[in-house]
């Protein structure tokens, strides 16, 4: 009979371990990719800190040293130190954020903007402190299991108020979902009044006529088999009908206008014969 000999291997497993990313160096990214089209601009985090021993549903905002300042406009930095003296209350449910955007961001889950329309109902400190400049403020949100927990708020002050603010919007809205983040659309929390009874959803900027329709017959089902309108009041108290596209428009920028957090529309049915 042959021998054989047996030669044994010593077989080594070599895992080798990527680095999960932080919050930090996910958001120094987003702030480094964006696109200021050689504007002046700053970009800052607000960080959502939550209390988990707190019954209280909300959070506080932290405004952090995570920043971007490309031209280093000292207007925008002056801004920004003002943030950093002031303190700022536990954003809730029913707080009064005011004018305070990031607040109203976190509170509504919704981003928003103050463009060169923008009328203020009141003046407040946070409305002396942005001045003359525009700003969108954006949440941030990571998947926690099977729903998602907003991290914080992304601020884009510029020195002058664009006409809009939805292309810069999109361009971060875009840089997150990249880096497995996630944000909302722009646009409103709207709280329909019908019979007693009050609903509320949200509507994206570009939402269209029949998509409001379709909202309010979603929760009202009654209104399924019956003609009925939706109203508002205008800035001038005027309850107006929407029944176009462009009469949500109107509608839409009319509230961003003022700086509202939510619009109140009326059910009107019509009787018959």
């Amino acid at each position: 009979m042959e021998a054989y000999s047996h030669n044994l291997f010593n077989i080594q497993a070599v895992i080798i371990l990527h680095p999960v990313p932080t919050m930090e160096s996910i958001i120094r990214v987003v702030f480094r990719k964006f696109n200021f089209h050689k504007e002046s601009g700053l970009l800052q985090f607000w960080a959502c800190n939550t209390d988990p021993h707190s019954e209280e549903i909300g959070c506080n905002l932290v405004l952090t040293y995570l920043t971007c300042n490309p031209t280093q406009d000292q207007g925008l930095e002056d801004y920004r130190k003002r943030c950093l003296e002031k303190q700022y209350p536990f954003v809730g449910i029913g707080t009064s954020v005011g004018n305070w955007l990031a607040g109203r961001a976190a509170q509504t889950g919704i981003a928003d903007h103050r463009t060169k329309h923008h009328v203020l109902d009141h003046e407040d400190q946070h409305s002396r402190d942005i001045g003359a400049r525009g700003q969108l403020a954006l949440p941030v949100f990571i998947n926690k299991g099977a729903g998602v927990k907003l991290v914080g708020i992304i601020e884009l002050v510029t020195t002058e108020r664009k006409e809009s603010y939805i292309q810069d919007f999109e361009q971060i809205h875009g840089i997150l979902q990249d880096a497995g983040l996630q944000s909302t659309y722009m646009g409103k929390t709207i709280k329909v009044v019908h019979d007693g009874h009050m609903i509320k959803f949200k509507l994206p900027l570009s939402a269209k006529f029949t998509d409001l329709h379709t909202e309010v017959t979603m929760r009202f089902i009654k209104l399924q088999h019956q003609i009925y309108r939706v109203e508002y009041y205008n800035t001038e108290g005027i309850r107006i009908s929407i029944s176009s596209d462009e009469n949500l428009q109107i509608c839409m920028a009319e509230s961003s206008s003022r700086g509202a957090k939510f619009i109140k529309m009326f059910v009107s049915v019509e009787q018959g014969e």
